[in-house]
């Protein structure tokens, strides 16, 4: 048994490069905080407010978890003594080896979600009998950074009271605080590129064979793109959504490269109503040969310009 979802995948291989961009707004929350606690920003001369790839990923590995997919890369505790610890990495690849019923790395890392898709660099602490010890998977799905296209964000801070003492001494309560953003909008790229896993492991059929990318496997990574912000819970990220992903696919066989479309996208606010604006995204979309183009958006919460001329388009309230 390996735990996966009950449901049939499409087990054709998938061949064609993709591109895309995803929309998350962040309201009186905080997505992706730096150390300090506020939202991260770049060294442009605007401190523009950022979120990361793993930041992006996490979520869509949170969502694939709570969907039973198999999913590598994340967080598992044992009990020690009354106490609750991380699985090592080591203890980690143990188990999902055991759960999975496979005999080597490369065999564990194509059967989890995410290991597939993302790829992964793979360092045991010790050998491992009859297995190589060390191995690093490129994988076909590239994420950017998440860059806010909303200029009026302003960031502020909450005191929070704890009801716990400093010390057995102290009567007075803890004061905290927590950092938030009153409203942004990160766009994130993203790319697909099947070719990437011929590319480097042209000599390695097992390799080729076992990370071979399926329509399935981008049934689920499209399903993640649309609800993964969304379906998250913890306190600092509540507040943060799914509210667009545009998703082109290339016509089997293109070698187009589709320039970086997030700096394209405009986010302003008409009457409190946000509209994204995706006109010059569509109009260098033409340029490039052949495509189809999915839009999936939530218009509860925001209009968009140029939608009509996207065929294929999927109204909802984060349920598509």
């Amino acid at each position: 048994m390996n735990g996966t979802k009950e449901t049939k995948q499409d087990e054709s291989e998938f061949r064609s490069r993709c591109y895309g961009i995803i929309v998350i707004r962040s309201e009186n929350s905080n997505f992706n905080a730096d150390f300090t606690g506020n939202p991260r920003r770049l060294p442009d001369e605007n401190g523009t407010i950022y979120a990361t790839d793993k930041a992006l990923k996490y979520a869509i590995r949170k969502y694939w978890v709570d969907n039973g997919e198999n999913v590598f890369v994340w967080k598992t505790f044992r009990e020690d003594k009354g106490k609750y610890l991380p699985y090592t990495l080591e203890e980690r690849y143990n188990n999902m080896k055991q759960k999975l019923e496979k005999e080597t790395p490369l065999e564990v890392f194509t059967e989890c979600i995410d290991t597939k898709l993302f790829g992964i660099t793979f360092a045991m602490q010790s050998a491992i009998e009859g297995e190589s010890k060390n191995i690093s998977l490129t994988g076909p799905v590239q994420i950017s950074y998440g860059v806010n296209k909303y200029e009026e964000n302003i960031i502020f801070s909450n005191d929070i009271l704890s009801p716990y003492a400093k010390d057995s001494g102290d009567k007075s309560p803890t004061i905290g605080n927590e950092n938030k953003a009153k409203e942004i909008y990160y766009v994130y790229d993203f790319v697909i590129n099947p070719q990437n896993i011929l590319n480097h492991y042209e000599d390695n059929s097992e390799v080729q064979e076992k990370m071979m990318l399926k329509t399935g496997d981008i049934d689920r990574l499209k399903d993640a793109l649309k609800n993964a912000v969304t379906n998250l819970n913890t306190a600092s990220k509540v507040g943060s959504e799914n509210i667009l992903t545009l998703f082109i696919t290339m016509n089997e066989g293109s070698k187009v490269q589709i320039p970086t479309l997030k700096s394209l996208v405009k986010i302003t606010k008409n009457n409190g109503i946000p509209t994204i604006d995706l006109t010059s995204v569509v109009n260098t979309l033409d340029n490039y040969g052949e495509k189809r183009m999915e839009l999936y958006y939530d218009n509860t919460l925001i209009n968009v310009d140029s939608c009509d001329k996207i065929d294929n388009k999927h109204q909802s309230n984060n349920k598509d």
